[in-house]
């Protein structure tokens, strides 16, 4: 195991926020951070700070920057607050959080629809595929732990905060920063389906692949359709088509949404296309169903999966969008 770790000067605030972006001064030269104000305080010029610089270092695409850990002119900062559940637990990030069962009883059984999305781009357009049936429906966001562990990073979910339409947001297992937190899955689902009409349940961003069968956080999609299964939701999957992907396994229908459902998943979920090309498709027992994708000013929310925008990759968003109408549809039933 191994970690990259600087001392750093802070030399210019490029843009404040929730994550804000540094430019660096270290011994190797200038280099852009990032820095999560709801755990580190804020920042200013001239301040030492220490980065972390592994995924840079190791020339990763997605969570391809370097982090602050840790403010040296902030210290020390102090725990404030209720709560005493630990996340990242046992490593030198660990954070307390105030989870909602420390604080009061869940719900042993759900009826909601619950989305299942393989990756974090799928997330606006089902949000707004539920909106463009029912705008008046509130959507539960619940964040796993297979991608980005802050929910502060993530983009998608600032712009679906910022919609004007009922978002909340849940964060589950070692994810954090929700508005409501979760020990996990099953507890997010109960806590969830109590004050939302939708649920959403995927990764943040990023994925964790390793070009084979099991070596993938992408198959949570699974183990997600067991969990709402088992607690009497009705799981309702985002399946992954891509046509610009240069890798083969994932052309058309991605082989790890076709892991997840046939090899994965031991209860029933509905998988939704808007082509009628997929009903040939082999995916017993599972219910294939085609859904029409509603007309959204796809462009307007500036999507973009694995680097690709929304003209390279229409049927993808289209896909995500109907699952979200159909899943708005259930709940008129």
């Amino acid at each position: 195991m191994e970690i990259g770790l600087q001392k750093a000067k802070v030399a210019k605030i490029l843009q404040r926020g929730l994550v804000t972006k540094l430019k660096v001064d270290t011994d190797k030269g200038q280099r852009e951070a990032l820095y999560y104000s709801r755990l580190l305080g804020e920042v200013e010029v001239g301040q030492e700070v220490v980065i972390n610089t592994t995924a840079v270092d190791l020339g990763l695409g997605s969570g391809g920057f370097d982090f602050v850990v840790v403010n040296l002119d902030n210290l020390p900062l102090e725990l404030k607050g209720q709560g005493h559940i630990i996340k990242l637990r046992y490593t030198p990030l660990q954070l307390k959080v105030l989870a909602e069962e420390e604080i009061s009883e869940l719900p042993l059984t759900i009826h909601n629809p619950v989305i299942l999305a393989e990756l974090h781009s799928m997330l606006v357009p089902a949000a707004f595929g539920v909106w463009s049936v029912n705008p008046s429906l509130k959507i539960g966001y619940i964040m796993t732990d297979g991608g980005a562990l802050p929910i502060d990073y993530s983009l998608a979910v600032l712009k679906l905060q910022k919609s004007g339409h009922d978002f909340l947001t849940y964060t589950a297992g070692h994810s954090f920063g929700g508005e409501k937190e979760a020990v996990n899955i099953y507890s997010a689902l109960a806590l969830a389906s109590q004050e939302c009409d939708i649920i959403i349940m995927g990764m943040g961003p990023g994925i964790v692949g390793t070009n084979s069968l099991w070596g993938t956080t992408a198959l949570e999609v699974g183990t997600g359709i067991n969990a709402v299964n088992s607690l009497g939701g009705r799981a309702i999957v985002i399946p992954r088509i891509m046509t610009s992907d240069k890798r083969k396994r994932h052309w058309g229908l991605s082989h790890h949404t076709i892991t997840s459902l046939k090899r994965i998943a031991l209860g029933l979920a509905e998988v939704v296309f808007t082509n009628s090309k997929w009903l040939t498709i082999d995916l017993e027992p599972h219910r294939i169903v085609i859904e029409k994708y509603p007309c959204l000013d796809y462009a307007a929310l500036s999507l973009s999966t694995m680097g690709r925008s929304y003209s390279e990759e229409s049927e993808f968003f289209q896909t995500a969008a109907a699952t979200g109408a159909y899943a708005a549809k259930v709940c008129l039933n």
